[in-house]
């Protein structure tokens, strides 16, 4: 048996919240976007044939060797660093963080002996886990 309506409401809906959600997501993007920027120099980073990615992907502490002329500049994300500081920093962030990794990107310019002088000074501080950053030609997976 059919029950007879009275009263037909028509229903709306309300476009004042789905707007204010929309300009949240864009401000949230924005400012996610510029965080994750901020976090890393522009370096010229080399080619790799092979490279793996890993699955698992915990976060990273990124340390940048850039190429300066006849000499190189350690970076901590943005800020630079000398390598007496770079072994401070270490060590105040094994304090908090026992089990910390490190991103370490170099710019394909610098050669290997400041890149090891760099690794040498974060092992002697405690860092023994390093991933290094290099664009993968895409034989073995995508860009790290």
């Amino acid at each position: 048996m059919r029950i007879p309506m009275d009263d037909k409401e028509e229903t709306k809906v309300q476009m004042a919240p789905m707007i204010d959600m929309v300009f949240l997501l864009i401000i949230f993007f924005m400012t996610a976007s510029h965080m994750s920027a901020s976090r890393s120099k522009d370096l010229d980073i080399p080619v790799a044939d092979r490279g793996v990615i890993p699955k698992d992907r915990p976060a990273r502490w990124t340390v940048n060797i850039a190429q300066e002329g006849t000499s190189f500049r350690i970076f901590s994300g943005l800020e630079p660093v000398t390598v007496a500081e770079l072994k401070r920093l270490v060590t105040e962030r094994l304090k908090q963080e026992p089990d910390l990794k490190v991103y370490l990107r170099a710019d394909k310019q610098t050669p290997h002996k400041d890149v090891k002088a760099v690794m040498s000074a974060m092992a002697e501080a405690g860092i023994g886990d390093f991933i290094f950053g290099v664009f993968s030609t895409g034989k073995n997976g995508g860009d790290q």
